[in-house]
């Protein structure tokens, strides 16, 4: 009885390292053989193992073939639709940037009262198209490669419906506890960094496959191991799994978004479960027609052309590095602001007995000023007004020592001194706006 391992090409799913195995257990010789699609090989056990290329006459009537899968796809017509469809996503993100699609739609909540059910609603379409869709709308935008492309319209669209679901059912029931326990359960500082960057990570590689510009990486895959039952498996229609849509939406409670945060602080604030379950339900509904708006057109993609579908890995792969781009910020915010230099203080600073008195306001557009200029080992009383709900409201401000700062519906005032000249950076929790003081030495008289 002798073993050996072949190499073999284009397996990506479970029933590809089936076909693979059924096929070679035909051979004369071969008592035993199971593939891997993550190792990209067939193992064989026989008393009498075929060459190689036995084993690819075997496999002739298959997509699969014996070899190694290059890093790199040959395809000059994939690097083609590469390029068309980075330029397409370029110019949409460009437009979006240029309106200011996001903003336009959180600055409808700025007329309300802040924790209003109009402003949760609001805040939830405006995650849905901005921020938060780097993060959660990969995963929407992933979800429609579980699908075959032959399947229905309805079996299609069956796991975002069921991914939308769990998240109303889920953010509802969580935000339950939220309001009951507290805030224990939004992850933060270097926990919240690791989950969005490996969040970032699985987006990318589901981007990459998409785009199919590498055989190697097509085949790195994240599953659930198969004991977990049959329950967390696609469907033989193509559906994908609703169950596990449904879980992976009521999942998403716990991706670092800033306006998720923002709203479950509020919940929190309400200290009922009760009004802790409306708030982060209605949250929740509000990110509905963007995520499904992404799940359809993603789904749609998928039946199409192999261009459509590499258009859709192309976006999510700008998903992943913003979302990446994001965490490495608010690890270290001063990648994002650099050395400022200044001269003078700001006029948003002035001396009341003693005591250096400025004021910040958190605007749709970030901090404003963005940058303050306070004299070094003077007392600050530094105040943040929010005039807006959002991810900006959650401020980090490791460098000033006084932490997290949470201005969500009413000024925060805290208090700091900073001894040394130089620039001390803060950003929002999600790390998508920053600010600075800059410390100068008081001009002699």
């Amino acid at each position: 009885m002798t073993t050996r391992a072949v190499p073999i090409t284009g397996m990506t799913c479970s029933s590809c390292e089936e076909t693979v195995a059924e096929s070679l257990l035909a051979l004369p010789g071969v008592d035993f053989a199971v593939a891997n699609r993550r190792a990209g090989r067939v193992e064989l056990e026989g008393t009498s193992l075929p060459a190689d290329a036995e084993v690819a006459r075997a496999l002739e009537s298959t997509p699969y073939g014996v070899g190694t899968r290059p890093w790199l796809s040959r395809d000059h017509l994939v690097w083609r639709d590469l390029a068309i469809s980075v330029g397409i996503v370029g110019a949409l993100a460009i437009l979006a940037w240029a309106v200011g699609l996001g903003e336009r739609f959180q600055a409808l909540t700025q007329a309300t009262s802040a924790g209003s059910t109009l402003v949760v609603l609001g805040l939830g379409v405006a995650a849905s198209v901005s921020t938060c869709m780097a993060l959660v709308g990969g995963l929407v935008i992933s979800l429609a490669a579980t699908t075959r492309s032959s399947a229905s319209g309805m079996a299609r669209m069956a796991p975002h419906l069921a991914f939308n679901a769990g998240r109303i059912v889920g953010f509802g029931a969580l935000g339950a506890l939220v309001g009951l326990v507290g805030r224990a359960l939004a992850p933060s500082g270097l926990l919240l960094t690791t989950l969005v960057l490996a969040a970032a990570a699985v987006m990318a590689i589901v981007g990459i496959r998409l785009t199919e510009t590498s055989p190697r990486v097509a085949a790195w895959q994240l599953t659930l191991p198969g004991r977990w039952g049959g329950w967390a498996r696609a469907g033989a229609d193509g559906s994908g799994g609703t169950m596990r849509a449904g879980i992976l939406g009521a999942a998403t409670f716990f991706l670092p978004c800033g306006f998720t945060q923002a709203v479950q602080l509020y919940a929190l604030s309400t200290g009922s479960p009760t009004q802790g379950a409306f708030v982060m339900a209605v949250f929740a509904v509000g990110t509905t027609p963007g995520l499904l708006a992404a799940g359809f057109a993603a789904s749609t993609a998928r039946r199409g052309s192999g261009r459509a579908l590499r258009g859709v890995g192309v976006a999510v792969i700008a998903f992943a590095l913003l979302t990446g781009a994001g965490a490495i910020t608010q690890l270290a915010p001063g990648l994002a602001t650099g050395t400022i230099v200044a001269t003078e203080r700001t006029s948003n600073v002035a001396d009341v007995g003693g005591v250096q008195v400025v004021g910040t306001d958190v605007v749709t557009e970030g901090y404003s000023p963005e940058v303050t200029v306070v004299y070094a080992g003077e007392p600050v009383e530094w105040t943040v007004t929010p005039l807006t709900l959002g991810c900006q409201t959650m401020v980090r401000a490791d460098s000033l020592g006084v932490g997290h700062i949470d201005a969500l519906n009413v000024p925060v005032t805290v208090e700091f001194t900073i001894d040394e000249p130089g620039t001390y950076p803060y950003a929002c929790v999600m790390g998508m706006y920053t600010g600075a003081f800059v410390a100068i030495e008081r001009p002699s008289a």
